[in-house]
């Protein structure tokens, strides 16, 4: 099929608009799924709204999935795919550090626009997403037309370091009980309900308002929820354990960028302030009263900013 015609094809199957009283408003959307092939992989996607497009890439050891359907608006002004990174949620591919790296991420990333036949897209990459997000813009960064980066992993490990040891300190509390988890039958096997108790224990000292880490899609099959673990592992030694700096890289961009981030992220502030100084011309918003998931926690302000981000012309 001509690509020009896949496109238009899929943007105008994508958005279904039903009834906009409140109750429905985030049901309204209907995406369309497709798998894009990609260097022994099958990448999974899911495609809804219309106009520019924007890539939204989520955190490692997830999938989409926990961005659903909080997203979905974004879709009322642009073309916006969600996908599956490698070997994540419903896409397919060998784990192993082979397969499983920055470059092959990256590749993925070029082919899904590819794919569509986009000259430049624009990327909305949340936590480890904002980390690839940063990547793909180094090695590419005429194809990016505008960048969001979201309550992102830092870009040094100096930065990193800061992240981790926050981590620990929140989630002290509640080691023993993961520890018994995590050595449980049923997590190994990767029982959805013991699997998706485990991650909301940890994700609740990530949100200002602990309680509204009820409100995260953390549904997984058991296949998804080993794969995640497994490549959640291979990106602590290929990342975590490795000393890195981006912000050299990050000073020779031109593209217009979107640094915001929550007070209370356990990624910190100060990591989000050095990627806004070493970005040429960026524009930098922290959130009051929010942590790593700002798109719940105060998502009329996150969708706002980004989309008044987004729609701004620079020409």
């Amino acid at each position: 099929m001509n690509k020009w015609i896949f496109y238009h094809v899929f943007l105008c199957l994508s958005l279904i608009l039903c009834a906009e009283s409140p109750a429905q408003q985030e049901d309204r959307f209907q995406p369309t799924e497709i798998f894009i092939e990609s260097n022994h992989s099958r990448l999974f996607c899911r495609v809804i709204g219309k106009g520019k497009p924007l890539i939204v890439i989520h955190g490692t050891g997830l999938s989409q999935d926990y961005l659903l359907p909080h997203l979905y608006p974004l879709a009322e002004d642009h073309f916006v795919i969600f996908y599956d990174q490698r070997g994540s949620g419903q896409s397919t591919g060998e784990i192993s550090p082979e397969f499983i790296n920055i470059p092959n991420l990256v590749a993925d990333l070029d082919r899904i626009r590819q794919a569509f036949d986009f000259e430049q897209i624009s990327i909305l990459g949340h936590s480890w997403g904002g980390f690839l997000a940063m990547h793909y813009a180094i090695a590419h960064p005429k194809s990016v037309d505008k960048l969001v980066l979201s309550n992102s992993l830092p870009a040094s490990s100096e930065e990193r370091n800061l992240y981790l040891e926050e981590y620990k300190n929140r989630t002290a509390p509640y080691q023993q009980e993961l520890s018994a988890i995590s050595n449980t039958p049923e997590f190994k096997s990767g029982d959805p309900e013991v699997v998706e108790r485990f991650y909301r224990i940890i994700f609740r000292t990530y949100f200002y308002h602990p309680e509204k880490v009820e409100l995260l899609n953390l549904q997984m099959s058991p296949a998804a929820s080993i794969n995640s673990r497994k490549i959640f592992q291979l990106t602590r030694e290929s990342i975590f354990n490795h000393s890195y700096n981006l912000h050299e890289s990050l000073r020779s961009l031109r593209i217009p960028t979107l640094i915001i981030h929550g007070e209370t992220d356990p990624m910190p502030q100060t990591g989000a302030q050095k990627i806004y100084e070493s970005i040429p011309g960026s524009t930098y918003i922290l959130l009051k009263q929010c942590g790593h998931f700002p798109f719940i926690e105060r998502k009329e302000a996150y969708l706002n900013d980004i989309r008044e981000f987004l729609n701004f012309s620079d020409k």
